[in-house]
């Protein structure tokens, strides 16, 4: 649609939330990925009256050019035949379209009900889903109390008008000296024309709009009923602000839920032991079995997702010998991580799994896979408990865009995005055997093997700045922070990915364009490190250098140890008072007294000046990170280097000893 169109128009822009807050409640990568594909599913549908009416054309973000999810694929199948992606939630949750006046109120409304038809839709799907298996069971009596007087309270107010907001933009309504008095002096360039220069300006404005409206605080309309004995019930194990679907007593609550999480399994999809979960978390949990699948022809089997502890140990899983647990799954009927750590079926008292798979008619599967499992431990060890969380985040994205003056220009960054989104993503984050989740441009989530994480990043960073780049954009360059969380399989996911949250904005706060790491070890023990972009090859050649290597023969040679790295951080208490030189000076010495194998693992042809080189190494990140301190620069520098290296062994180690 073009801006020198004579029709009025308007600008329509809408947000959905809360998304930190319903894709982070999860207890399983499953989880994880259907609350960012639910979300991207939703904001998909909001934009449907648009793309009706108005076409792909009327979106200026994101580009809608190539529909990422198109609802009606062939044979009535979303996105069937389309490349459809599936494992990726590729769809930001707000849009700003530009569609004519007369229609602009009409289809703000029509995107809020449409996104909430959408969500009542695999609202129902689920409840029936679960109503059918329930039946008539000592089950259906506490399930048909605690639905009616909490289900549709809960679920209603998720998604409520607060929490779907939509700005509508006359353009007639602000003329360029009105915009000049709310949004302050012109910053465009001289040679943009007047036209490009107020279109960029009332795109700003909707902007800032959307922003005053996120500021009201929102007042929840969410007030739960007692039960008949005026109770109120535990809350949901997912979602604190909810109470559970169950009885409220807690003897009975306990009761209910055993029996729930032993009699449902919704395609192939089980309910763990010790879980308590409001309406929304077990829409979440089950609308893929009950709703999505059905739609796109591919059920939970087939579209498998790893659990953490085999996110951890995947690299590991494909050294020679290598398990494949796909393989698994189909010789004994089912998989989980956590049994590359077991000695026996009924390890876990928590999870109902092993004994209907290694008991009955399959009594001897746990003793085959005890065998395979057996010669992998002998060949390499015990399976890595570790895995890597990677958040990125474009910086100042806002600001790229207000560089951008007029629709063209904006659009070509809404291209470049997508672009990046659907062609590089994915295939980077798999290369290093990582687990994409969400990827919407300028963003991404995803989890990694530890010793394959720092490459996976630095993959995504120059691949996003090449496709920036590539686009001969009509702004300043656009840059990327980052946050990886490492941590342990049995850790709460929320944790975990709160921890990597914590780490993107430690990058930001530091100057932005910048890694930032966060180690939570088990033992309670955390540590944070940042690294500059430059820098992180660097890291990487030190855990490669500590990974354990074979020989053609197939013996195993032992890494680089880290004794040099523990000693030094030993001494950083005296370190850190000590001048420049005399720094430098003990970590020459340090270096060059480790072993020989160490050293040339390290620095290869250039081992005998080890101490030298680590030396160059340090004085390179110090110049890096000067700037980022202006209190006590040289300390701080300190010991984030040295956090590093020890990172590196971690990392490379993927376990604790």
């Amino acid at each position: 649609m073009s801006e020198a169109s004579p029709e009025p128009k308007a600008f329509v822009l809408f947000s959905a939330g809360p998304a930190q807050r319903f894709i982070a409640a999860a207890r399983t990568v499953r989880d994880l990925w259907t609350g960012s594909f639910l979300l991207s599913w939703l904001t998909r549908h909001a934009m449907e009256p648009i793309m009706q009416r108005c076409g792909p054309e009327a979106f200026v973000l994101p580009d809608m050019s190539r529909d990422p999810m198109p609802l009606n694929g062939a044979a009535g199948k979303p996105g069937a035949g389309s490349g459809f992606p599936l494992r990726v939630a590729c769809l930001p949750n707000r849009f700003l379209a530009e569609v004519p006046e007369t229609k602009a109120e009409e289809l703000a409304r029509q995107c809020q009900e449409s996104f909430k038809e959408a969500w009542q839709e695999i609202v129902r799907a689920v409840r029936e889903e679960l109503e059918a298996q329930i039946g008539r069971s000592s089950l259906a009596a506490p399930w048909q109390e605690a639905v009616q007087r909490l289900w549709q309270a809960q679920v209603d107010s998720f998604f409520d008008d607060q929490d779907l907001r939509v700005v509508v933009l006359p353009w007639k309504d602000f003329s360029q000296q009105d915009l000049d008095k709310l949004l302050g002096p012109d910053t465009a360039s001289s040679s943009a024309s007047p036209a490009a220069r107020l279109w960029r300006d009332r795109m700003q404005m909707t902007f800032r709009l959307l922003a005053a409206q996120k500021a009201i605080r929102k007042v929840t309309q969410y007030q739960p009923p007692a039960d008949p004995l005026g109770m109120y019930g535990p809350k949901c194990t997912l979602l604190g602000t909810y109470e559970q679907i169950g009885p409220a007593e807690v003897s009975e609550s306990a009761r209910f839920w055993e029996e729930f999480a032993e009699r449902i399994k919704v395609g192939g999809i089980r309910f763990r032991r010790g879980e308590r979960l409001c309406a929304p978390s077990l829409v979440k949990r089950f609308a893929w079995p009950a709703y999505l699948a059905p739609r796109f022809g591919k059920w939970p089997r087939e579209l498998w997702f790893e659990d953490t502890a085999t996110a951890a140990a995947k690299e590991w899983l494909q050294e020679p010998p290598a398990l494949d647990p796909q393989d698994i799954r189909e010789q004994y009927g089912d998989w989980n991580g956590q049994w590359l750590h077991w000695n026996r079926p009924d390890q876990d008292p928590d999870d109902p799994c092993p004994k209907k798979i290694w008991y009955g008619d399959q009594e001897k599967g746990w003793e085959g896979l005890c065998s395979i499992l057996k010669k992998k431990r002998d060949a390499q060890g015990r399976a890595p408990t570790y895995y890597a969380i990677l958040m990125l985040d474009g910086d100042r994205m806002g600001e790229r865009l207000n560089e951008c003056v007029g629709s063209e220009a904006v659009r070509r960054v809404s291209q470049t995005l997508a672009r990046f989104a659907l062609e590089h993503a994915q295939k980077i984050v798999e290369q290093y055997l990582g687990t994409l989740i969400y990827c919407g441009g300028d963003d991404l989530l995803a989890l990694a093997p530890t010793s394959r994480v720092l490459g996976c990043a630095l993959e995504v960073q120059r691949e996003f700045r090449q496709v920036w780049q590539g686009a001969n954009l009509p702004c300043s360059e656009a840059t990327l922070s980052a946050g990886i969380a490492i941590v342990h399989y049995k850790e709460d996911l929320r944790f975990a990915l709160d921890q990597a949250r914590q780490a993107e904005k430690q990058a930001k706060n530091a100057g932005r364009d910048i890694l930032c790491i966060t180690l939570c070890r088990r033992s309670g023990e955390h540590q944070t490190a940042l690294c500059p972009w430059p820098f992180v090859e660097t890291v990487q050649g030190w855990v490669h250098a500590f990974l354990p290597k074979q020989d053609p023969s197939g013996s195993k040679i032992p890494g680089a140890s880290d004794r040099w790295a523990y000693h030094l951080y030993q001494e950083l208490p005296v370190l850190e008072g000590l001048p420049l030189e005399a720094i430098q000076a003990e970590l020459r010495r340090q270096m060059d007294r480790a072993e020989e194998g160490t050293r040339k693992r390290l620095f290869a042809a250039g081992y005998k000046q080890a101490g030298d080189q680590l030396v160059q190494q340090f004085q390179e990140y110090y110049q890096a990170m000067l700037p980022r301190f202006s209190k006590d620069p040289q300390n701080k520098i300190l010991r984030h280097f040295l956090v590093l290296c020890q990172m590196a062994s971690f990392l490379a180690r993927r376990r604790e000893e």
